[in-house]
This record gives C-alpha cells, sequence and structure tokens, in this order.
C-alpha cells in the first residue's frame, strides 16, 4: 500500500513539473519531456524519490523503509534540494496535496 501511494505521488509530482516544465518552455511530446525527466538538471530534484520506490522494490520488508519515507517527503523550504522543491510543488498542485495525505495515511 505504501509503494502504490509513493507510486502516485511520482505521478502527480511529474504531471505538475511537466505542467510548470512547459509553461517555461513549450509543449513537448511525451518522448522530449521523458528525456528532460532523464537528464535535464532541473527535473533531478524528483530522483530521491524514484530511487526510494525502486529500493523499496528491493527491501525486504517496506516498513523498514518508513522513517527515510517520513523524511524525504517533509516539505521544508530551507531544507534539501527535494524537500525545498516538494514545498513548492505542493503550493502548485492541489492534486501532489492529496498524492501526499494518501501516502501519510499508508504510513500510519
Amino acid at each position: 500500500m505504501m509503494r502504490r501511494a509513493l507510486l502516485d505521488l511520482h505521478g502527480a509530482l511529474v504531471e505538475a513539473e511537466r505542467r510548470e516544465y512547459e509553461r517555461v518552455r513549450g509543449r513537448l511530446t511525451d518522448r522530449a519531456f521523458l528525456q528532460a525527466l532523464i537528464s535535464d538538471p532541473d527535473l533531478a530534484w524528483l530522483n530521491p524519490l524514484t530511487a526510494l520506490i525502486v529500493r523499496l522494490e528491493e527491501v525486504p520488508d517496506p516498513a523498514d523503509c518508513v522513517a527515510e519515507v517520513r523524511q524525504l517527503l517533509k516539505p521544508d523550504e530551507n531544507g534539501s534540494a527535494f524537500q525545498r522543491c516538494y514545498a513548492a510543488a505542493m503550493q502548485r498542485s492541489a492534486e501532489v496535496v492529496v498524492a501526499h495525505g494518501q501516502v501519510l495515511r499508508a504510513l500510519a
């Protein structure tokens, strides 16, 4: 359940970032945006969440990652690069806020 909630959050973040990215740079094809997700430093802040989701596949007990998930998903304008960008994404997107709440419920 935690993994599913994290995947939904990741999807909401990617969509929110795509809207912002295209607002600044213009409309992109799916392929071009995927390439930007992989290589553009402006989108690299998403990598810690992506890596955590992948790691959940590898650990015998996903509950071992709960503390790491809680720490990463603390929106903080003075925190890590992820936390700063995450806080900004939550301000821009109601979908991200809803998905964040679902993750918190899954962690409880």
